[in-house]
């Protein structure tokens, strides 16, 4: 099998924006086709264009620049588009959960207050609510809960102390 030179092009319009990815082993003639049959073509202004020494590395390339770069017309290797409807949808339910945890936060810090004073650890709350162990470390302070061991990150070594 012989290595064919091909070249994975990007199309950009005025304002930078990716429109398509694509290769071919002679780009002008590949944008030729595009220019017939893409309502999107009028819209390109750049065109960057890169050798790749065979066809596939370059359709490697592709595949790779357009699940990364996400350009707005392709459809092949592209990732899933969200309609508008989804969209809203998932902004309304990120609202919802935002506001739950607003409400939820207080009731967690009272809650996490008295299991620490019952002997929870810190590492254990953390463990239960995804929250990060220095959440609790700030409560557990607020609170007066006193430490089970000394801290040990940002401890300052005197000098002259050999431990």
């Amino acid at each position: 099998m012989t290595k064919t030179r091909t070249a994975l092009y990007r199309l950009f319009d005025a304002q930078d924006t990716l429109l398509y990815v694509g290769i071919a082993e002679d780009p002008k003639k590949r944008w030729a086709q595009h220019a017939a049959d893409k309502a999107w073509w009028p819209q390109v202004s750049r065109r960057d264009v890169e050798w790749l020494s065979d066809r596939g590395l370059a359709e490697e390339a592709e595949r790779s620049a357009i699940e990364a770069e996400n350009p707005i017309h392709n459809t092949r290797h592209a990732a899933p588009r969200l309609s508008n409807q989804e969209i809203a949808s998932l902004f309304a339910q990120y609202k919802a959960t935002v506001e739950l945890e607003r409400q939820l936060r207080p009731k967690v810090k009272q809650a996490a207050g008295q299991e620490m004073l019952a002997g929870a650890t810190v590492s254990q709350l953390a463990k239960l609510t995804g929250l990060t162990p220095e959440y609790f470390r700030r409560i557990a302070r607020a609170e007066g809960v006193e430490r089970l061991r000394p801290p040990t990150v940002g401890k300052l070594k005197l000098e002259g102390d050999p431990s």
